[in-house]
């Protein structure tokens, strides 16, 4: 399967080092860019704009995709899916800490990107508006109660995804929890193994 990672606010792809190393073993072919600004002062359309125009470097357009997000991540890829045409090739999306009901802590910090990331702004009620494609996707959402940076931490929670909590202590270390890993490690294999994917050729 073709893996692609999207990091969160001041973040880089080697965020998903454990995951992206993890999955890479299993075969999956892993793209973990790293996204400018990575604090989306120029907005998330920008950033979600910049994502395509990588993905369309390293993956033929109509390649299939599994869309993994990690906070802010959640948003661009969210974003990307539906305002960039990128769900028609998603077989999955995976969404972990995303604040998709924003987040209170982004008050704190100036640009449009953290503007777009406030509860109740634009950009989220237009993505709620434009999630009825996740219907026909596979999507996941993880989100721990003890998140400092999504605050509610329960703004992590997508009514479109299938839910699951992780205990983890800290935001930054979802992307690494190992009960997390291997949870969507254990769903891609089940969906490659889907009749599908093998009979699309992916790998």
């Amino acid at each position: 399967m073709n893996i692609l990672l999207v990091h969160g606010m001041f973040d880089t792809g080697s965020i998903f080092r454990k995951l992206g190393d993890e999955l890479s073993k299993r075969g999956h072919r892993c793209f973990a860019p790293s996204l400018r600004p990575s604090d989306a002062r120029d907005g998330i359309p920008d950033l979600a704009q910049k994502l395509d125009a990588l993905v369309n470097e390293v993956f033929f357009q109509e390649e299939d995709l599994v869309i993994i997000g990690f906070s802010m991540g959640c948003i661009v890829s969210r974003y990307y899916m539906w305002r960039l045409d990128a769900a028609r090739r998603t077989k999955a999306f995976f969404a972990i800490s995303g604040p998709h009901r924003g987040s209170m802590l982004a008050y704190l910090y100036p640009g449009k990107g953290a503007r777009e990331l406030r509860p109740g702004s634009a950009l989220l009620r237009e993505l709620d508006q434009l999630d009825r494609p996740a219907i026909s996707i596979p999507t996941y959402t993880y989100w721990t109660p003890f998140d400092l940076m999504v605050i509610p931490a329960a703004s992590s929670h997508w009514s479109s995804a299938t839910e699951t909590i992780i205990w983890s202590p800290l935001h930054s270390l979802m992307p690494s929890n190992s009960r997390l890993c291997s949870d969507i490690i254990g769903k891609i294999d089940l969906l490659e193994n889907s009749p599908i994917c093998q009979s699309s050729g992916e790998s």
